[in-house]
């Protein structure tokens, strides 16, 4: 019934996702499908059984980045971006059928659209593919399985692999491109990925194709690398990893490597006392332009503590540490080290307004956090971000690359490195066992490293309503 509910309109009700040639087919497909499944899954010949799930979430957006910046601040140096508070509503539609095959094969397929309320671009009205891949269990009878095709990445706490974009940036094609990146749904990677399981270690050896540049031109992203992962039992997880990003697109040139080794720990020292640690080392080469060329050195980790009180709100705290090297200057010079922290294909937000300014590198975070349950059906997490920078800032402005403040710049006083401190406060309401509707709220104090053109308050607020089945 729930699933008649979820999906009971016509297909001429789904007219705003226009699609070009065969997705537009493909589409109808798919739909027509939807309406045969009546209780979620079907079967047909050579096909165990077929599921349907997906989720609609609908948000309600206000942010301010400004802080309020007002034109140049020295002679020539022109005028600053003067976006101020921006409110839209957007919705995100997932629609997936997962198929059993045989008992060693699955296939699972999902469909995203990403739209900004009253646009109609091609962007907005795009049906993505999100996922696309098969799963073969039991490969050439071992305890290997193969999973190939587009498909989601995250190990351990995606400090380095969960988003091909990173969470502050989201693909040029998508509708929330430099408006809502940090909103996006897209966390797919074209990848092969082996895992092969001598429980209770386990390891998985990954090889993606993060993007594809132009024709005969070395130009690419590939992500590659392994994963172990040993877990004795539910209260340990212990992994190593070494992870490679071959990031010749910056430059067109081969020598602009990352290998990332690291170590992650997962442990309840007692039921109620969780610790988390990671660390990482990148090393490499490094490349900024044609003629610069520096060895890699970048140093980053992450550990933090959560308690539980274990009463019936189910209450708890924690307190996160976060640290990334940075790198002093403007760029790198031939012949010494380079030591800024490569972001990745990190994964992760501090406070929701720091992390669409700074971006995953170049600090010290510090986090703490308090969650507990309202009502039976109601909790509330409330949370407190404070950001310093690892190096001092180069110069007397902050450009923003990335994300929804992208061409906003910020005056800076170099001496100083505290960024700002956030508070986040979010209630959630589960309405129903699959609906729920969100409150999420923040707002940023800038510090000493943001002058005085630069010391107003900025904020964030989203209400959202989320229906899954």
């Amino acid at each position: 019934m729930v699933f008649w509910i979820c999906l009971g309109f016509r297909v001429s009700d789904l007219e705003f996702l226009k699609v070009r040639g065969d997705m537009k087919k493909i589409a109808g497909v798919l739909l027509f499908l939807v309406f045969l499944a009546g209780s979620g899954h079907f079967s047909f010949a050579a096909v165990n059984d077929i599921q349907i799930y997906g989720d609609i979430t609908t948000q309600g957006v206000s942010r301010d980045l400004s802080l309020g910046l007002r034109g140049p601040r020295y002679p020539g140096a022109g005028t600053g971006n003067t976006k101020d508070t921006e409110s839209f509503f957007l919705s995100q539609v997932r629609l997936g059928f997962q198929a059993d095959l045989t008992d060693n094969v699955e296939a699972d397929i999902r469909l995203l659209n990403e739209r900004l309320w009253g646009t109609e671009a091609e962007s907005s009205t795009n049906i993505d593919l999100d996922l696309a891949y098969l799963k073969a269990k039991d490969f050439l009878t071992l305890p290997l399985t193969l999973t190939i095709g587009r498909q989601n990445l995250r190990f351990g706490n995606a400090f380095i692999i969960g988003d091909p974009d990173t969470n502050l940036s989201t693909s040029s094609s998508s509708a929330l491109y430099r408006i809502a990146d940090d909103l996006s749904l897209r966390k797919s990677f074209d990848a092969v990925r082996a895992t092969l399981d001598f429980s209770p270690l386990t390891l998985d050896l990954i090889y993606a194709a993060v993007q594809e540049g132009s024709t005969n031109i070395d130009d690419d992203i590939f992500l590659y690398g392994f994963n172990a992962n040993y877990s004795p039992d539910e209260r340990s997880t212990y992994e190593v990893y070494l992870f490679a990003k071959d990031n010749a697109k910056a430059k067109e040139d081969d020598n602009n490597q990352i290998y990332c080794a690291g170590t992650h720990l997962k442990k309840d020292l007692t039921n109620k006392l969780t610790l988390n640690f990671e660390a990482a080392h990148q090393f490499g080469e490094y490349r900024d332009s044609s003629t610069v060329h520096a060895k890699r050195d970048a140093w980053a980790g992450q550990m933090g503590l959560d308690y539980k009180f274990l009463n019936k709100a189910y209450s708890m705290i924690g307190g996160w540490f976060t640290y990334l090297s940075g790198d002093g200057s403007a760029s790198a010079s031939t012949g010494r080290t380079y030591s800024g922290w490569d972001p990745m294909f990190e994964d992760q937000t501090g406070g929701e307004l720091i992390n669409l300014i700074l971006p995953h590198t170049n600090s010290y975070t510090l986090k703490a956090y308090f969650f507990t349950y309202l009502h039976k059906k109601l909790n509330f997490l409330l949370s407190y971000t404070s950001t310093f920078l690892a190096q001092h800032h180069y110069s007397t402005r902050y450009p923003i690359a990335n994300g929804p403040a992208y061409l906003n710049y910020y005056y800076t006083e170099p001496s100083h490195r505290h960024l700002a401190d956030e508070v986040d406060w979010k209630f959630t309401y589960d309405y129903s066992e699959n609906t729920q509707f969100v409150l999420d709220t923040g707002i940023l104090m800038p510090g000493g490293l943001l002058a005085s053109e630069n010391n107003n308050t900025a904020y964030s607020v989203r209400l959202s309503a989320k229906v899954t089945f």
